[in-house]
């Protein structure tokens, strides 16, 4: 893949030519993706481990000259700086010449959910970071070390964190270095690891699954489980200081899809008998990649993430269903970068190879329940609004959905921005008819044993 020649680490490259060359072929293909200038920048620092300077300097002025808004500017022209002043090109400079750096970078700190076969870790930074990273096994299980391409000034608010007793997540640390940050997270053994980074602001993210030792079971019909056995994840979309889409009457969406997932709870749990867990309860902020983390750290077999519509044509109204998954449906990216809370821009050609290699997961899963659940809900809201648009399953790519080890759909339950569907949202009657199409849907899903099954089991 064109993206692993980016993040990979380059001390295995044998061929140097052959690394560049597969940069130069990611500038080809895609001129223009908001990630050209991350490859002048791995081009310029692999020069610069072959000890070609001057070539390095000419990559790393190029990305100044033509990015001069890109995130990576402020590292860029510390290298500049470096490498044109006199006695600093040695690569064991003093520490005291990385406080001359006009870079500074805020390193916040980690977070982690974790039970015995699962982990993700996020890593909070101020501003974008260069980085590289590899994975050791050993005895006491698998290391994921991360370097961090310097120069900059690097702030640290926690330097090591330490994971519960049990927990597939062990420790991780930052330790400084002359030239360099070191990172490294430790998970238990046979561990399976995925990193992807999100912005807005910059995350990195670390998945980590362990191996099955049976995972060439014999194929058939999984046992019989019943519905107690079964937990549901629902996802109240926004929260807190994200008040999501607002209607033209001041109706805000994260207040709109908690009262329908507390009405879907209870529906979940007295008639049908499922475990249902919700990643918010109460009007309080919870960031997108938290949420599919607290699903796969609990076990869950389906995430459903609710979430209300929004357009700048008032007249729009209809009801949608989402698996993740890469598009060029140019409504469903603007739709994805808004839920996303990142520029549509961003949302690039390389950013959905990207997409592809990371989040797959439990794909055809999500799709059969999507469906399923898609036409048990437009099935019950015409009963009470027959004029609902179907606007279908569609894919686009979510954060909130990247990553889950379950099946997992986001679902766009009409227009807030209709001023005919506001007044409706706010009526018990019509939510109460949302909350009711959604739960027949997940009952039909779990009486497939195909569809919804633990992933832990």
């Amino acid at each position: 893949m064109l993206w692993e020649g980016l993040y990979s680490h380059t001390k295995h490259i044998t061929d140097w030519n052959q690394a560049l060359r597969s940069y130069s072929k990611v500038i080809a293909l895609y001129p223009d993706s908001t990630l050209v200038d991350d490859v002048l920048f791995r081009r310029g620092v692999l020069y610069l481990k072959i000890g070609l300077n001057r070539l390095a300097l000419t990559e790393f002025k190029k990305l100044v000259t033509r990015y001069p808004k890109s995130d990576l500017y402020q590292v860029t022209r510390a290298h500049i700086n470096r490498l044109t002043k006199k006695g600093k090109q040695h690569r064991n400079a003093p520490q005291g010449s990385l406080r001359a750096c006009n870079s500074r970078v805020t390193f916040n700190g980690f977070r982690y959910w974790s039970n015995r076969k699962y982990a993700r870790v996020v890593m909070d930074f101020s501003s974008r970071v260069p980085f590289h990273f590899k994975s050791v096994k050993d005895k006491k299980g698998t290391k994921i070390i991360f370097t961090l391409d310097e120069p900059f000034v690097l702030h640290c608010s926690q330097w090591k964190i330490h994971g519960k007793s049990g927990d597939f997540f062990k420790y991780a640390r930052l330790k400084k270095r002359n030239y360099s940050s070191l990172i490294t997270i430790q998970f238990g053994p046979n561990a399976q690891s995925r990193v992807f980074t999100l912005v807005s602001p910059f995350r990195i993210v670390i998945d980590a699954l362990r191996e099955s030792q049976n995972k060439r079971a014999t194929p058939g019909v999984p046992p019989y489980r019943s519905p107690k056995d079964f937990i549901i994840c629902l996802d109240p979309g926004h929260g807190g200081k994200d008040p999501g889409a607002t209607g033209p009457h001041g109706i805000k969406e994260k207040n709109v899809v908690l009262r329908i997932a507390r009405l879907l709870r209870e529906k979940l749990m007295k008639r049908y008998g499922y475990k249902v867990i919700m990643t918010r309860n109460r009007d309080v902020y919870i960031p997108l990649e938290q949420r599919v983390a607290f699903a796969n750290s609990r076990g869950a077999d389906l995430f459903v993430s609710i979430h209300i519509n929004a357009s700048r044509n008032r007249r729009l109204q209809g009801i949608s269903t989402f698996c993740l998954s890469n598009t060029s449906d140019r409504k469903s990216l603007r739709l994805a970068a808004r839920e996303n809370g990142i520029p549509l821009s961003k949302m690039s050609n390389v950013d959905k190879i990207l997409n592809d290699m990371l989040f797959s997961e439990k794909y055809n899963e999500s799709y059969k329940v999507a469906h399923i659940i898609h036409q048990s809900l437009i099935r019950d809201v015409r009963q009470y609004n027959p004029r609902v648009n179907n606007l279908g399953v569609r894919f686009a790519p979510f954060y909130v959905l990247a990553g889950a080890k379950m099946p997992s759909i986001l679902l766009e339950l009409d227009f807030i921005s209709n001023p005919y569907v506001e007044k409706k949202l706010v009526q018990y009657t019509y939510i109460n008819r949302l909350a009711d199409g959604i739960a027949k849907g997940i009952a039909q899903t779990t009486r497939s044993m195909h569809v919804a099954k633990n992933y832990f089991n």
